[in-house]
């Protein structure tokens, strides 16, 4: 196939690629055979120039595609979420099926920087669980170095657990990993490879053994160093071909229609199923395409469907009336070969449903600077991506990811960075689907602390109106000079603090909410600034009253017996009763009576009313009423019933 494309710009695609070497730290050519994916790593002394990669077999190239070199420990990918497609800014429109002795080439003006030669390890069973223990068995070819290889599970669910979306093994006996949650072994001999992981957590081993995706990972070099170079990620499970939308298929697939294809229901007649596409791109030296198979399913897999032309874009199907939920399967026919099925939705008539291919977003607060000169004054950096992600940062310079997957050295975020007196932030976000963000990369230096002591305490203001809640107070202070944040102290109106679990967290803002407050308490409050250097002296001391919480719960009403009841915050007090005005305020009282608040029956808090009343009752339903207590609370007009 590949003799008959021309590659436009390359050499002919029966060309021999030229003699390169393994790229050196922290350059890295990256080859996942198995997706048909290449990452290339560092080459940051060709920012902004186009790198031409090639895949050659036996002299012939089977793949290629140009890229800009971007800054970052990844410089760019091909066939990958973010990257670029195969095919790209060349005329070989495909994705190679990358093999074993593959070798995957980078150029930068015809001239050869890198290459890496794919090796033959690989896993040949899934994971298999017996416990807690976890193995993984496979082969590799003389070509290996069994000194320089991994075997790896990959898992985002692993996070929760032990802290990374991965466990490894490497050659040597059963060994704890650094971080914990497991250990592991990896035996060599003979060609053949056992990995072995033993999880503290039964649910650790059984979240790994469930992935089906593992992989065998090998080096074809290690300098002095120890930093490896030339990798080969086979992952044993995964699927070739684009790895993202709108990219070339494979030499030996063509892929079913992806573009704008529907499955609609008619309303008029539910005996009517139509179904549409736009043609797939036959691909040059693939088998051309001989037509489309559609079928409808139901939930018992009894089908109805239909083959139509090559040149067909469309097919109503008739179907069973009385049945709401059909599948549509929609296949492409190349000769005998009939392709993936795509399941459509019909009663949404969307079509199929996309993979995941969005790569995460993750911003830094504050920004870095770009050069150690420009380093931005923090005393901490915040990372923020979507919430299904897992962000990973490294603060000494180091690459925060291999492949597609965290470095050794790479950390889990799980709060703000501290910074130190220069940090050199890397950092990036992946989330489920495996989507790695940019990176956000830069510097940050420590603000110049001022010597302990020498912040002065804030002016902590009184709160009033709506700062006062129900079980909340709000809080506000003014700035103090050189400070980085501020600490409340929360206690009750005797002056004893309240338990860690109800004191607010450090912030940086001015005015802060201290919530989770019983109603119709007295609270004192301070805060303290703070910074690098230590804390200020506490604040002037406020108190300050919490609201009550006055509620009705029920109120009936007949000519001998006039009766209320309700909730209250407040530890004591009374109620009275009062008839609604037109605008919906307080009118007349109704009679004289005050009930008392009475302590509330454990485990209830508070205090209860019971306000009765048996002489004076009003000759009719007064309509709506509203109750106030001694404290100043009032609630809600409330509606009285008869009864």
């Amino acid at each position: 196939m590949a003799g008959a494309l021309s590659l436009g710009g390359l050499a002919a695609a029966s060309a021999v690629l030229a003699t390169a070497a393994v790229p050196t730290f922290p350059d890295n050519v990256v080859v996942f055979p198995d997706r048909d994916f290449v990452t290339v790593e560092g080459y940051q002394d060709h920012i902004g120039e186009t790198a031409t990669v090639e895949v050659s077999r036996g002299g012939t190239i089977v793949g290629s595609a140009r890229s800009i070199v971007s800054e970052g420990d990844v410089a760019f990918e091909i066939n990958h979420p973010g990257g670029v497609c195969w095919g790209d800014g060349t005329n070989l429109k495909v994705t190679p099926d990358i093999r074993a002795g593959d070798k995957v080439t980078i150029k930068f003006g015809g001239t050869a920087a890198g290459d890496t030669t794919v090796s033959t390890g690989t896993a040949t069973t899934h994971a298999e669980l017996s416990g807690s223990t976890v193995t993984v068995t496979g082969t590799y070819g003389t070509d290996v170095d069994p000194a320089q290889v991994e075997v790896r599970i990959v898992n985002p669910d692993l996070t929760a657990l032990i802290g990374r979306r991965d466990v490894r093994a490497v050659p040597g006996p059963l060994t704890p990993a650094p971080k914990g949650g497991y250990s592991s072994s990896l035996e060599m001999a003979g060609g053949t490879f056992t990995a072995r992981y033993e999880f503290v957590s039964a649910d650790a081993a059984r979240i790994a053994a469930s992935t089906k995706v593992e992989r065998f990972m090998s080096w074809q070099v290690e300098d002095a160093d120890a930093n490896r170079q030339g990798l080969t990620i086979s992952e044993f499970g995964e699927l070739g071909g684009p790895g993202m939308g709108g990219c070339p298929a494979g030499p030996g697939d063509v892929a079913p229609p992806k573009a704008s294809y529907t499955a609609t229901r008619s309303t008029a007649d539910k005996t009517k199923l139509a179904v549409k596409w736009t043609p797939a791109e036959p691909i040059p030296g693939a088998a051309a395409i001989t037509g489309y198979s559609v079928e409808a399913l139901k939930a018992d897999n009894t089908l109805v469907g239909a083959r139509t032309a090559a040149t067909a874009t469309g097919v109503t199907l008739t179907v069973d009336p009385a049945v709401a939920d059909y599948s549509v399967e929609v296949r492409t026919i190349t000769g005998a070969t009939i392709g993936d099925p795509f399941i459509l939705a019909p009663q949404t008539g969307t079509g199929e449903l996309p993979a995941d291919q969005t790569v995460p977003i993750l911003n830094a607060t504050p920004a870095p600077g770009d050069t150690a000169d420009a380093a931005v004054e923090a005393s901490t950096v915040s990372l923020l991506s979507e919430s299904a992600a897992d962000v990973y940062f490294t603060t000494n310079g180091a690459p925060v990811v291999e492949g597609d997957l965290p470095t050794d050295t790479a950390q889990l975020y799980r709060s703000p960075i501290a910074v130190g007196d220069l940090t050199e932030v890397h950092a990036v976000a992946i989330d489920r689907a495996g989507n790695i963000s940019k990176q956000v990369l830069g510097f940050y230096k420590k603000p110049i602390a001022e010597q302990p002591g020498s912040l002065t305490p804030p002016v902590l203001s009184q709160p009033t109106g709506t700062d006062l809640g129900k079980t909340s107070v709000k809080l506000t202070w003014a700035k103090v000079d050189n400070a980085t944040g501020y600490q409340v102290t929360a206690a009750t109106d005797a002056g004893v603090a309240l338990p860690a679990t109800q004191q607010p967290g450090e912030t940086t803002n001015l005015t802060q909410t201290v919530a989770g407050l019983a109603g119709s308490r007295a609270y004192r409050f301070t805060v303290v600034a703070i910074n690098a250097a230590g804390k200020s002296d506490a604040s002037n001391e406020v108190r300050a009253l919490t609201t009550e919480n006055l509620t009705v719960g029920t109120a009936k009403w007949k000519a001998s017996d006039f009766r209320i009841t309700g909730t209250s915050s407040a530890l004591n007090g009374t109620v009275t009763v009062y008839r609604v005005n037109a605008d919906g305020t307080a009118g007349t009282q109704i009679g004289t009576l005050q009930a008392t608040l009475t302590t509330a029956a454990p485990p209830a808090a508070g205090t209860t009313y019971d306000w009765r009343l048996r002489a004076g009752v009003p000759t009719t339903n007064p309509g709506r009423v509203i109750v106030r207590s001694s404290n100043g609370a009032i609630t809600a007009p409330f509606t009285v019933t008869n009864g």
